[in-house]
């Protein structure tokens, strides 16, 4: 297993309890796909410095974790689908 970070964007016009609820099945999704959460920080909302999907803002979450390699391709797919992602960065620990 590698270790990995991820940082998620989500969207700003979500509601307190909704996006604690995204956070948590963004957690879930990479434990379903055989990751280990080591360290999550939710860093709360912050400006943009560009424009995405019309949003200037979003919730920032930080999620550093392990998953085998080949997990990774299918977690960028599944967060990618997830419509209230604004951004989904994945990238390995060296």
């Amino acid at each position: 297993m590698n270790k990995y970070e991820g940082i998620f964007i989500f969207k700003p016009d979500l509601a307190e309890k909704d996006i604690e609820g995204e956070y948590i099945k963004a957690e879930e999704v990479i434990k379903k796909h055989e990751g280990k959460i080591g360290k999550s920080e939710k860093w709360g909302k912050k400006r943009l410095t560009f424009t995405i999907k019309k949003f200037q803002d979003g919730f920032f979450l930080y999620v550093a974790f392990e998953a085998p390699p080949q997990s990774i391709k299918t977690l960028t797919e599944l967060f990618k689908l997830n419509a209230n992602i604004l951004r989904a960065q994945l990238t390995r620990e060296e």
